[in-house]
């Protein structure tokens, strides 16, 4: 992968490399705004810049940062974790890199063909685009100030990954009861097995189960869940579910999603 900005896609003319190295939480934000201002190069405004697009360009602005890690050094410290990440320790925090040019889930819903009498909507986890990630981290702080820090980029020549770390928690297993409590008590509707929705700021948190929360000094703290801002149909779909009762069930979709392709 080229470190240089591909010819279809530039990044818009406010973009700017004045953001402190130091605070790897400011960083998230900076990387993500960097990425909602890359247009086409013909200037036009047809959506989010491609997968292609947003990798290479991020590769690009951490290059300038200073932010690109030394893949020869920083790779053979990591070790397989779940699904989504890789990880090492050190000190006082975890160390998280995404992995196979896979960034996490997103969520959305898609239409199935399917007979005239079920619902043809379905609510899907996607595989995540870089821009969807840094969103998630971003979300992940509102629940949990300071939870995440961008660490770097890993520019891996035909692909790249992104590093972030957490505080290092002496970590409590909780039970799938006590995450329904925790919610509730925040003013969140469960409206799947692990996913709940607060009207109040339109924040969905989903794949919030027993592995991605934990307790920490006497609260839960959701490390590693998918939290969202849902508009347009996603959105229709959860009001549409929570008027009817309804809890709908989530299903993992390997390809990517619309938004990213």
């Amino acid at each position: 992968m080229s470190a240089d900005v591909p010819d279809h896609c530039h990044p818009a003319a406010s973009d700017t490399t004045a953001h402190p190295r130091a605070d790897g939480e400011d960083l998230i934000l900076a990387a993500l705004n960097h990425l909602r201002g890359i247009r086409p190069a013909d200037g036009s405004f047809s959506g989010p810049p491609s997968l292609t697009c947003q990798k290479e360009s991020l590769c690009e602005w951490a290059e300038r940062l200073g932010l690109l890690l030394d893949a020869d050094f920083v790779l053979p410290r990591f070790q397989r974790g779940g699904q989504e990440h890789d990880f090492y320790r050190d000190g006082d925090r975890i160390f998280k890199m995404t992995r196979d040019g896979i960034f996490g889930l997103a969520l959305g819903i898609d239409l199935a063909l399917v007979s005239s009498d079920m619902d043809a909507r379905r609510f899907h986890l996607w595989e995540a685009t870089p821009m969807e990630y840094l969103v998630r981290l971003l979300l992940q702080n509102e629940l949990v100030p300071g939870l995440n820090r961008l660490e770097g980029i890993i520019n891996q020549g035909d692909d790249m990954a992104i590093v972030s770390s957490q505080p290092r928690f002496e970590l409590e297993q909780v039970s799938q009861t006590e995450i329904d409590e925790w919610f509730a008590a925040m003013d969140f509707e469960k409206i799947t097995r692990c996913g709940y929705y607060r009207v109040a700021d339109n924040l969905g948190v989903f794949d919030a189960h027993t592995k991605n929360l934990v307790r920490f000094e006497g609260t839960l703290i959701p490390f590693d869940v998918i939290p969202c801002r849902p508009g347009g149909g996603f959105l229709q779909f959860i009001a549409d579910t929570l008027a009817a009762g309804h809890h709908v069930r989530e299903v993992r979709t390997v390809s990517s999603s619309p938004q990213g392709a």
